[in-house]
């Protein structure tokens, strides 16, 4: 609230004024008080950096959260519709290719590898259509695949590296860009370190000193004739932190590897430690980082970052607008209210008023720095939405031939395998029939919709047993698809063969199913609304559970959840 108001206060007034005579009169000519006038608007020329966190291999979002954030469409969409292609720098800090090892996405065979390279070559062909606009660095993901590090010629990209050596495909380490609109140019010079302790950094090479690499280059792109230095730092925050307070003459630092699921969504607002910038966007094309720099247009050279000056993103004005709104109408409807304090909140609400208007700061540059959400709320960018949609009929070809006639592996003897639905309903035919009034009846079918049934990053949670031994496989789910009845209670062959023990009572069965069952599917990154009372109040009901669902009670259900968020995200878009 103060850096706001301090910001708003230096605007000045958005218009001039009349000088009105001892009578309350303007001194202008008879016919009344003129209309002021307003100065004339100072021309500015608009230069954008937009900064990327790690892609690791992914062109869209799954679609099943209720805020799916993501889709190399809408990246591009927005980076094309918010500025000119010869006035804007992208930059991304590696890890760029592939999924992280060792999550979900990470391919466990050949034609996994297969679909990843394939979303490779649908990354790197949409990135390199921005020519000299992209500085790319480099992550150990990068050479993890079965090719190594040949995979950095087979998608080859303008990448930098400072702190490897030898770089590995002669990557250079650091490059010049020059933006420039309307005569105003910003040389800005690139670089890149990866942080040597990172897992797996030593795949890339040798790793020396990253500071020292920093310092080195720094100096060399300042030679060169670069007006403003970014390092894309390949590590977490502290290390970021720790560049920015040891390496001088370095205007901007990236976060190369964002920690938490929420931070790796929204990225961290931009701030700034010892005279540096340090900007730390989303992951995985969720949230980008968009730098615009409004310049005088009389100015021939982009000013030194620090004479920039900062103005807030228009929604952060917008919502302390919102926010001060309130309050003054809270205070206006007290007769008790001091009415010096209801004048200063006015005060402050014109002066944030003027500021969206037009009036705010001014200068030789000014520099806004915005959290953008990547959503379909966005632009889609055509090139990069043909490119998805022929990602997906490839997936959908190859591995529908690919991996039809191969079925999950057979029981272990004495271990039961899966039964399907039908047997199921044999003796449970009320809980089957509630079971079809719920959203794991339709699971399946919402892939089929998007031609995405034969995908292996979504497959696995539509259907039952996916890959378990008597389960289902990504083409044979005969019997097996939805979230059946044995994705939460077990694989029940044993209990069709023999369903009650001789004392009575339920056997070879799970009765009920543990939050770590729902755990494995629901996911923050992929039910973002998830919470297991509620959602089990959906899932329990008539004919299934019913003494189970009167004890949970009365509360929110795992569909109000999620109606709520959605309404709070603006509406569903639509699932890639």
């Amino acid at each position: 609230m103060v850096a706001l108001l301090a910001i708003a206060g230096a605007m000045g007034p958005a218009c001039g004024s009349t000088n009105p005579d001892a009578k309350g009169k303007s001194d202008a000519s008879a016919g009344g008080p003129a209309e002021p006038t307003p100065p004339a608007a100072q021309a500015r020329v608009e230069l954008d950096l937009f900064v990327l966190g790690r892609v690791r291999g992914t062109i869209a979002p799954c679609g099943c959260t209720t805020e799916p954030l993501g889709g190399l469409q809408y990246a591009f969409g927005y980076i094309e519709a918010s500025s000119d292609p010869g006035a804007r720098l992208v930059l991304e800090p590696g890890s760029f290719l592939f999924p992280e090892p060792g999550s979900p996405e990470w391919p466990v065979d050949d034609q996994g590898w297969s679909q990843a390279q394939e979303r490779a070559k649908a990354l790197q062909g949409r990135f390199s259509g921005l020519g000299g606009a992209l500085v790319s660095g480099l992550g150990p993901i990068d050479v993890r695949s079965p090719t190594g590090a040949a995979a950095l010629q087979t998608y080859a990209m303008p990448r930098v590296i400072a702190n490897v050596t030898p770089a590995p495909d002669a990557i250079p380490p650091h490059r010049l860009v020059t933006l420039a609109k309307d005569g105003v140019t910003l040389t800005a010079g690139v670089t890149a370190v990866v942080d040597p302790t990172l897992p797996e950094a030593d795949q890339l090479g040798t790793l020396s000193d990253p500071i020292a690499a920093l310092r080195q280059q720094v100096s060399a792109m300042r030679e060169a004739g670069a007006g403003f230095t970014v390092a894309m730092a390949h590590g977490t925050r502290p290390f970021a932190e720790q560049i920015a307070r040891e390496v001088d003459g370095l205007d901007l630092v990236v976060v190369g590897v964002v920690q938490g699921v929420e931070r790796q969504r929204i990225g961290e607002s931009t701030g700034r430690l010892s005279g540096t910038y340090i900007v730390e966007p989303g992951e995985q094309l969720q949230t980008l980082t968009h730098l615009t720099l409004s310049v005088a247009a009389e100015a021939s050279v982009v000013p030194e970052s620090e004479a920039w000056v900062m103005k807030p993103p228009r929604a952060v004005q917008e919502d302390e607008l919102a926010r001060l709104q309130q309050r003054l109408d809270k205070f206006k409807a007290d007769p008790s209210a001091d009415p010096a304090f209801i004048a200063r909140l006015e005060s402050e609400r014109d002066t944030l008023q003027t500021a969206l208007e037009g009036g705010g700061p001014q200068g030789p540059a000014v520099a806004v720095f915005e959290q953008v959400k990547v959503s379909c709320k966005l632009p889609a960018d055509a090139q990069a939405g043909q490119g998805l949609t022929a990602y997906t009929a490839w997936v959908a070809q190859q591995n529908e031939a690919f991996y039809k006639g191969k079925h999950a592996p057979e029981p272990p003897k004495g271990t039961p395998g899966y039964a399907g639905l039908d047997e199921c309903e044999t003796c449970h035919e009320e809980a089957v029939e509630h079971w079809r009034t719920t959203v794991h009846a339709r699971a399946y079918q919402t892939l089929v919709d998007t031609n995405q049934q034969y995908d292996l990053a979504c497959v696995g949670c539509h259907v039952t047993g996916f890959r378990e031994p008597g389960g289902s496989e990504v083409v044979e789910t005969r019997g097996l698809r939805d979230v059946q009845c044995e994705v939460c209670h077990g694989p029940g062959t044993f209990h069709v063969e023999e369903p009650e023990a001789r004392q009575g009572g339920a056997q070879h069965i799970r009765l009920q199913a543990p939050e770590e069952v729902c755990g494995k599917c629901h996911t923050p990154e992929h039910s973002d609304t998830f919470d297991y009372v509620a959602y089990m109040r959906d899932i329990l009901g008539s004919g299934h559970g019913d003494e189970a669902r009167k004890a949970l009670g009365d509360g929110p259900t795992g569909a109000q959840l999620r109606a709520e968020g959605l309404a709070k995200a603006g509406g569903k878009c639509k699932k890639m």
